[in-house]
């Protein structure tokens, strides 16, 4: 017994931390697109890292608790609502985390801003382990029932500065080893790119001016990794966290770790620009923010094993 799904929203799927280890065997490594809301809705739990959680694509769905649950949201400030056994609605404000009753009903909308929304249970989803992952691809369907173990927790909501669009700030990007065959290097990364409609966990595809090329050769198949941008047809790629470990396309920048959780919060409008950077501020800012978020995520887990108290701001 569990959560039951009422209704799966757009794209819905189980995700953890990938699939790690298996790329040489062309098994992409896939797991949250967003790594940030991700930890951040598990550590609310005080979940181990690697806990699986649902991953909510554009508007989130309808769930019902079957045995008392301790439950967490964090991401896209998609519109919430906690619908109690005699139908009274109460508006979650995100993130935060929170307790269900059997019979209990969430309802998730949409969000103007970002694209993608975690929902974690205490102990994580006991969904099926395949290759030392929960993480799958196939959206859920309706009716289906994910195993969790039954739990409470206060409300507490962390503060955390207000949730920003994805591409309010430039995207930063380190030169691909095709970099020198666009014919101005400067010239794309003072350009807005428009995200398509043709985008998903695999990738995005962004629409802009074309760029021009200066290719003598069919280029090779190259190793590919979540953030590569390559070019087709003149415009842009950016790969997700579900792409192919190889790619023939001209791979033209690499978007730097910091910034990969943005790219999955961009949707269908938004209009990104992007900054390059070098190795070394490259570096520098990962080891910032792994260390930053490490702290806070570690604060909200020691909160989350407490001895429950008062509910109030972290």
């Amino acid at each position: 017994m569990g959560l039951r799904i009422l209704s799966p929203g757009h794209f819905t799927t189980i995700q953890d931390q990938g699939r790690l280890g298996f790329r040489e065997w062309g098994v992409p490594c896939g797991g949250s697109f967003d790594r940030d809301s991700f930890a951040i809705a598990n550590g609310l739990l005080g979940n181990p890292p690697d806990a699986a959680t649902l991953e909510m694509t554009l508007f989130g769905g309808s769930y019902e608790a079957q045995v008392p649950l301790a439950i967490a949201l964090a991401g896209a400030p998609m519109e919430s609502f906690l619908i109690d056994q005699v139908g009274t609605e109460h508006p979650l404000s995100l993130p935060l985390c929170f307790s269900m009753k059997p019979g209990d009903r969430l309802r998730i909308g949409g969000s103007s801003l970002g694209a993608r929304t975690y929902l974690a249970v205490k102990g994580g989803w006991q969904t099926r382990v395949r290759l030392g992952s929960r993480s799958e691809e196939t959206r859920l369907p309706s009716g289906v029932i994910l195993a969790a173990n039954p739990g409470a927790t206060p409300v507490r909501h962390p503060q955390l500065p207000p949730w920003s669009p994805p591409s309010l700030d430039p995207i930063r990007v380190l030169d691909g080893p095709d970099a020198s065959r666009i014919d101005d290097r400067d010239e794309w990364l003072g350009s807005q790119f428009q995200v398509a409609r043709q985008c998903d966990r695999m990738g995005l595809r962004l629409v802009g001016t074309p760029l021009r090329l200066n290719v003598t050769s069919e280029p090779l198949s190259t190793p590919m990794a979540p953030g590569s941008i390559q070019v087709a047809g003149g415009q842009l790629l950016i790969l997700g966290v579900s792409c192919g470990t190889m790619g023939g396309y001209p791979l033209v920048a690499q978007v730097i770790s910091t910034d990969l959780p943005r790219i999955g919060q961009l949707r269908e409008g938004d209009r990104p620009v992007f900054q390059r950077v070098d190795l070394i501020t490259a570096r520098r800012l990962d080891r910032e923010k792994r260390r930053k978020m490490k702290a806070f995520v570690q604060r909200l887990a020691a909160l989350a094993n407490a001895p429950q108290g008062d509910p109030t701001l972290l």
